[in-house]
């Protein structure tokens, strides 16, 4: 189930190793981390079994701990720090769109779009066995491969889904940041509100009323990417979504995504799917068309 391409430059943050489904359980050991923040074009569960750690997704901090339960959509960018404490255990689900294709179909206003828009979920400690089972037979009959497995992980995943849909309805408990840490998540909500402006790192620095230099360092060490990186990204998420649901002129679109020309916006473009805006658009409107 599993390939291993990266088209991307330098930044090496995307990432694509699941063809269709992929279940896996880890151990992390302390103070394990990602060695860079990445992105992937498919979905992602992640359910913390045990331990805690904190994850930085798009623009925002979350301190996670046993029971809760992570939802990504596909080209979220995401980094995961586990803490000094004791060492973590996970499960992770991932999927590619078309893999729910009928769950999305049945569910309406209930699909992934709608349970994907939280990206944490607190799971009730009396249904926590009820997850972890579902992740463990989903692991089972990956390895059991015979001709009822993928009707069975299906069935298994919707049930999931489904159970995440009713708890997606219900009121979360908040959390409060370290003083640092809201600082930083500040500053990233800033940067992806005002992506389409002409931001430079000193203005941003001076809006949370940091020094350049401290800043820079800081938001890269709780982001894991330097502010132009990280500016790029957010401008190249908002460009993708204008390039699938728009018409607009590729060149329009650079601009309104605070790119200063056509040409660079392509480059980094490239770089960061490995095609050009004009064929990512024209090979995912046929994938589209295709699936229906």
């Amino acid at each position: 189930m599993e390939t291993d391409r990266n088209p991307a430059g330098p930044e090496n943050t995307f990432r694509n190793t699941v063809s269709e489904f992929m279940v896996e359980r880890a151990r992390r050991p302390q103070a394990f981390s990602m060695e860079k923040p990445h992105y992937h074009p498919y979905y992602e569960l992640y359910f913390l079994m045990s331990g805690s750690c904190r994850m930085f997704i798009d623009h925002t901090i979350y301190y996670l701990s046993a029971g809760d339960l992570v939802l990504l959509a596909p080209y979220q960018l995401h980094q995961t720090i586990y803490g000094s404490g004791q060492p973590a255990e996970r499960f992770t689900a991932n999927f590619i769109p078309s893999y729910i294709e009928y769950f999305a179909s049945q569910c309406r206003d209930g699909g992934p779009e709608f349970i994907f828009s939280r990206h944490r979920i607190s799971i009730p400690r009396e249904r926590q066995d009820y997850v972890r089972e579902l992740f463990q037979q989903m692991s089972g009959e990956t390895l059991t491969g015979d001709c009822y497995s993928g009707i069975r992980i299906k069935s298994l995943l919707f049930q999931l889904l489904s159970f995440l849909g009713r708890c997606r309805s219900q009121e979360q408990p908040s959390q409060a940041l370290d003083p640092e840490d809201a600082v930083i998540q500040e500053a990233a909500r800033y940067i992806y509100a005002r992506h389409s402006d002409p931001l430079t790192l000193d203005a941003v620095a001076d809006y949370v009323h940091m020094s350049p230099a401290w800043f820079s360092r800081k938001f890269h060490k709780a982001v894991g990417l330097g502010f132009k990186e990280y500016l790029t990204h957010i401008r190249l998420e908002h460009a993708e979504k204008l390039l699938l649901t728009t018409g607009m002129p590729v060149t329009e679109i650079a601009l309104a995504c605070g790119f200063s020309g056509g040409n660079y916006f392509g480059d980094a473009f490239r770089k960061a799917r490995g095609m050009s805006p004009r064929d990512f658009r024209f090979t995912r409107h046929q994938q589209t068309s295709a699936e229906h």
